[in-house]
């Protein structure tokens, strides 16, 4: 989309013709763009998005909990390469995570938070922990902490079994150091994979890119089209009632102000969950500018693939 601005910006320049007037229009003509599914099936055309859309490099964590396998990709302007495969880890219980000790490995979407070497050496040469429990673990009350990736005891063995965390080989827990860079990683933890469609990543691009219009221009009626109104949950618990009445004032408020919203560096991932529906974590840089507040920060929501389309069911 850069790439697309800048030249166009750069053709009216060597043109000479370019006044703030034909920049409103050209940014206009973007914007519209970006609310049409068929634009965004164009852009990832050629791309690989079976484990999710990046706007920048990203590596990706794909750990299947039934075959014990642990994939390395690193996906870079659409395309994902192979970077390692570790077979034979151990992780814990099969099904999803619910309460402390429940010796389960999550299933869902994850980053990597800290890298470390542990005081304990029980856990090897190095861990990562993960930012289990997340948004959607927590809507779901599911508890518990301290969910790592991490080596084996550097002076004895041990089990085949684990708490809850994703055990590797020292030698592979090493090497997967020097493969990432965890700052920019996803982990995707599933036991029946969730594989994502570009259909539907473009359907979930125009929407968020509308849903935005709409929040931008407080049409309170549009804004409110884009969630579910059985299911929806917010982080702070509102349910959608509460959270519509809420908004409402909100609208209200700032019905007529000059308000700039933008977004970046966004990443659509297939929600991996233990009934495989149809559910995908889009986050994002949020700047949320208007007289009388402004936003800079992390924005995170799930949008579930419903008969009428996707509704946004959390949001952050």
């Amino acid at each position: 989309m850069k790439k697309i601005l800048f030249v166009v910006l750069t053709s009216l320049i060597y043109a000479q013709t370019v006044t703030k007037k034909d920049v409103d229009k050209l940014l206009k003509t973007i914007d519209s763009s970006l609310k049409s599914e068929k634009f965004w099936e164009k852009i990832i055309k050629n791309d690989n998005v079976k484990y999710g859309y990046f706007r920048n490099k990203r590596y990706i964590l794909f750990c299947n909990k039934k075959k014990k396998t642990l994939q390395v990709f690193k996906y870079n302007h659409g395309k994902l390469k192979t970077l390692a495969v570790f077979k034979n880890i151990i992780v814990g219980k099969l099904g999803d995570k619910r309460k402390e000790g429940d010796l389960k490995t999550p299933i869902g979407v994850y980053y990597l938070i800290k890298k470390f070497t542990p005081s304990n050496t029980f856990y090897g040469p190095l861990a990562f922990v993960t930012s289990y429990p997340n948004l959607f673990d927590k809507v779901q009350n599911k508890d518990g902490y301290g969910i790592w990736i991490h080596g084996k005891p550097l002076d004895g063995e041990r089990g085949d079994t684990s708490k809850g965390c994703i055990v590797l080989n020292n030698n592979d827990i090493l090497t997967l150091d020097n493969l990432i860079n965890y700052k920019k990683t996803t982990l995707e933890i599933t036991q029946s994979p969730l594989i994502a469609k570009k259909k539907d990543i473009a359907k979930i691009l125009a929407l968020v890119y509308r849903w935005k219009e709409a929040w931008r221009k407080c049409d309170i009626d549009k804004y409110l089209s884009f969630y579910d109104k059985k299911n929806f949950r917010r982080s702070n618990g509102m349910d959608f009632k509460q959270f519509s009445n809420y908004k409402k004032l909100v609208f209200a408020n700032k019905k007529g102000q000059n308000i700039k919203i933008y977004f970046k560096n966004i990443k659509v991932v297939p929600y991996q969950n233990i009934k495989n529906l149809p559910i995908y974590q889009v986050s994002f840089h949020e700047d949320y500018i208007s007289p009388t507040y402004q936003f800079h920060g992390y924005k995170e929501i799930y949008l579930q693939k419903e008969k009428n389309g996707f509704k946004i069911i959390i949001e952050k």
